[in-house]
Parts: C-alpha cells; sequence; structure tokens
C-alpha cells in the first residue's frame, strides 16, 4: 500500500467508507451478472426462471442504492480532504450507474421473447452481455487493488477501456443484424424495445469506463 494511501485510510471511518465502496461495486457487478443469467434461461426457454434473475437484479440494484446513500452520508462524516471527498463522490455515482443500467436493461429483457428470436440474435445478446460482466468485474479489480499496488490500478483501467471498445463494436454488429431482421421476426414494439436493451448494455460498459476515468485521477493524486 503507498504511503499515502496508508495515511488516507489509516482512521476506522475512512477505512469503513473504503469498504463499503468496495461492497457497492460488488453489488453493481452481481447486477450485470444476473442480466448473462436472465438472458440464458430466457432463451433455453425458461422465462419463469428468466425472470427470477431479474428480480433478484432488481433487489440487488435497490440494494447498491441504499448503500450509495449511506457511503455519501459517511464521506460527509470522514475526514477526506475536499478533493478525495469529490472524487469518492463522483466515483461512487459513476459505478451507480452500472447497476442502473443492468436494471434499465432487465427491464427490457422482461418485454421480449428472446428464446423465438433467430439465434444471431441471441448469440449477440449473450455476447454483449458477458462482455459486460467481464467489464465490471475488471473495475472490481482497479478497486480493489487501489489499496494493493497503484500500478495494477491502471493495468486493470486500461483494461476496461479495451473492453469497452470491443463492447462498442458487438453492439455495431448488434444494430446491423436488426436493421436487417424481417419486419415478420417481430412487432415494432419489439423492435424498439430490443433496440433499448441493447443501448443499456452499452452504457453499462460506458459507465465502466466512465469510472476508471475517476480511479485513474485518485490514482495520479495518490502518487
Amino acid at each position: 500500500m503507498s504511503e499515502h494511501l496508508f495515511n488516507w485510510l489509516a482512521k476506522r471511518r475512512e477505512m469503513n467508507v473504503f469498504k463499503m465502496i468496495q461492497d457497492h461495486f460488488r453489488l453493481s457487478t452481481d447486477c450485470v451478472e444476473e442480466i448473462v443469467n436472465a438472458i440464458k434461461k430466457m432463451i433455453a426457454g425458461d422465462r419463469s426462471a428468466s425472470n427470477q434473475h431479474i428480480l433478484r437484479l432488481n433487489s440487488k440494484e435497490k440494494e447498491a442504492d441504499i448503500l450509495r446513500g449511506s457511503i455519501l452520508n459517511e464521506l460527509s462524516k470522514a475526514e477526506f480532504s475536499p478533493s478525495q471527498r469529490e472524487d469518492l463522490v463522483h466515483l461512487v455515482k459513476r459505478v451507480d450507474m452500472v447497476a442502473d443500467y443492468a436494471r434499465a436493461a432487465g427491464r427490457c429483457l422482461i418485454l421480449l421473447s428472446l428464446d423465438r428470436y433467430p439465434e444471431k440474435v441471441k448469440e449477440v445478446a449473450l455476447l454483449m452481455a458477458e462482455k459486460s460482466v467481464e467489464n465490471a468485474n475488471t473495475l472490481k479489480m482497479a478497486l480493489q487493488n487501489l489499496t494493493v499496488n497503484l500500478d495494477e490500478v491502471i493495468k486493470y483501467c486500461d483494461r476496461v477501456e479495451r473492453l469497452e471498445e470491443d463492447v462498442d463494436e458487438i453492439h455495431a454488429t448488434a444494430r446491423g443484424i436488426i436493421k436487417d431482421l424481417p419486419s415478420t421476426t417481430m412487432n415494432t414494439g419489439e423492435f424498439i424495445v430490443l433496440s433499448e436493451f441493447f443501448n443499456d448494455l452499452e452504457m453499462i460498459n460506458d459507465s465502466c469506463e466512465d469510472s476508471v476515468d475517476i480511479l485513474r485521477l485518485i490514482v495520479v493524486k495518490l502518487k
């Protein structure tokens, strides 16, 4: 742990805030994982199980929201410098967007009939969601290394940015697939919801990238 960071987290309240932030990261990642689980069950034709995963996603997103409020309250009491407090507030809010967009994707998914769509739609949906989980987990690892190795934080931040670029490419493929689908594949409303579903998945990854931008700033200040 760097000397600056050790001093930063030396007091009990400050360390408690950091542990709360780690828990918040974990919950946000769990939300994205539930999307993958829901997609897999829906593709398999088990809508009931898929809906259960979405319900768990909603529950975890609400839990993340409550924890975010608690973190912001604790940050107002902890003895961080104004700059440190501002960085952590922005970080928590950005990570919370990961959970928010996962929930938004879940709301779209529950309105779709992914099991009866063409295989290429199922494949690109699952691929994009799995990449999103990988990205969220990479973001979580970046935070965990903040108290261990700042150089590793930067490596994980770089990985998040590369994954975000991968997801951009997958999203472009998804848009092309949707554009070329026959009008008989689904009704107009489903086309709109499916497009929004892919947009929400992309925003999960954009939020991960926004979060590592703040982590990079924190690392620079700690070195």
